[in-house]
């Protein structure tokens, strides 16, 4: 555990930002756990650089645009690419990946706690050299390969430590309620985000708040305050929208270039008798989305996950719905951030059908996108082929790798580009 005040004048927030990072102050000689004996430096090892962008992704209206020009993205989820135990090589081939198959958003990580091997945060408030590095990597990559990167700085679930491993981490902090109220578990995601945004990168030689490969910041990969992580009588709800407010405003004061989202699902807080249009979760989308520092509305899209009563057959109401609801009353680009159906792969009598019945459903899905004008689609996740599928939610090419591609030749005809 670590004690506030300890953070708060340790220095932890300053030697964060270390080698390769701005923050620090000129003069600061004392080695840093940021500062690793294996982390190379930009001129040891790295090429020279050509950006292949710009300008940045902004928004008109409804609109995602770049130089005043519509753009609609084709896109997918990877978090391979950042996940602590990858190399360089995959990073490369999964890039190579996305731009045969016409991809040109990729969302994944910019956070990983407590975790091994190159794992971002491996301690509070200290991050991890050769971790940062190899995201300086990633980030460079993306512009050989036209590639813009929509990044999550934290994710509510616990696969790469996540909001539990702040509540870990917090004295006191029993819950998500906590995370998203407590000053110690508040200070330490503000000073991860200002450790991302800030750094200079080594290979590109630019602060990542000022680069435009970089098309938006997520400020959580699927925040939730559900009712019992807060106490009786508090507004579980409220509290999640607080912390959007605040956090949002935190990423705006500190970049004024990129779009930034919020990362939720989508959930609504009608009181339907379906707990996804009631306010279980605590989102709200339509108000977490009217927030003047939140760009962009996320949403996502999990029949499988969902409960028998968010069936496959509801997935195009649930796209329409979101779509029009950011264009018409917020006024807003939306984007479906993840969705998938999921197979399973250890009954082999079946996989056919299954891969065959996901199709459908992903066909079905583009279409309703490209008909009520989703502005970028995002399915959990295209791999590469020798990926296993743990989860039954991979995408291979040679299985479902027509559908994107073919939504590419659609996103490209309705760009301006």
């Amino acid at each position: 555990m670590i004690d506030r005040r300890q953070f708060l004048l340790s220095g932890v927030a300053v030697t964060s930002l270390t080698a390769g990072c701005t923050g620090a102050e000129d003069g600061d000689t004392e080695p840093t756990a940021t500062e690793t004996a294996s982390s190379p430096t930009a001129t040891e090892s790295e090429p020279s650089f050509e950006p292949a962008f710009d300008s940045f992704v902004d928004t008109e209206g409804t609109e995602f645009v770049v130089d005043g020009d519509v753009v609609y993205f084709n896109g997918t989820n990877n978090f391979w690419v950042t996940n602590e135990t990858v190399d360089r090589q995959r990073v490369d081939d999964c890039f190579q990946l996305f731009e045969d198959m016409g991809i040109d958003l990729v969302r994944t990580w910019a956070h990983c706690e407590a975790k091994g091997g190159r794992c971002l945060q491996p301690e509070p408030g200290v991050h991890n050299e050769e971790g940062l590095t190899h995201l300086d990597y990633l980030v460079s990559k993306a512009h050989d390969y036209d590639l813009r990167l929509v990044l999550a700085l934290v994710d509510n679930w616990e696969h790469e430590g996540g909001i539990p491993q702040y509540i870990e981490w917090a004295d006191g902090a029993e819950n998500r309620g906590d995370f998203y109220t407590m000053d110690e578990t508040r200070d330490l995601y503000r000073n991860h985000v200002e450790t991302v945004l800030t750094r200079e990168n080594t290979v590109t030689g630019l602060e990542y708040r000022d680069d435009p490969a970089i098309a938006m910041w997520e400020l959580a990969n699927e925040p939730r305050c559900e009712r019992d992580d807060v106490d009786d009588g508090v507004d579980h709800a409220q509290v999640l929208h607080d912390w959007i407010a605040d956090m949002s405003a935190y990423v705006k004061e500190l970049d004024g270039n990129h779009l930034v989202s919020s990362g939720v699902e989508g959930f609504y807080t009608r009181g339907d008798d379906e707990w996804y249009y009631g306010d279980w979760t605590g989102q709200d989308y339509i108000e977490n989305n009217r927030l003047e520092t939140i760009d962009a509305c996320s949403f996502h899209m999990y029949p499988d996950h969902w409960g028998e009563e968010f069936t496959r057959e509801h997935g195009s109401e649930w796209i329409r719905e979101h779509v029009e609801d950011a264009h018409a009353e917020l006024g807003k680009p939306a984007y479906l951030g993840e969705f998938n159906v999921q197979v399973d792969r250890s009954d082999e009598t079946t996989l056919e059908a299954q891969l065959e019945e996901r199709n459908t459903y992903l066909s079905s899905w583009y279409e309703t996108a490209n008909e009520v004008d989703a502005n970028a689609v995002l399915p959990w996740q295209v791999v590469l082929d020798e990926t296993d599928d743990h989860d039954g939610f991979q995408l291979y090419r040679d299985e479902s790798g027509e559908i994107l591609e073919t939504y590419a030749e659609t996103a490209a005809a309705k760009s301006d580009r």
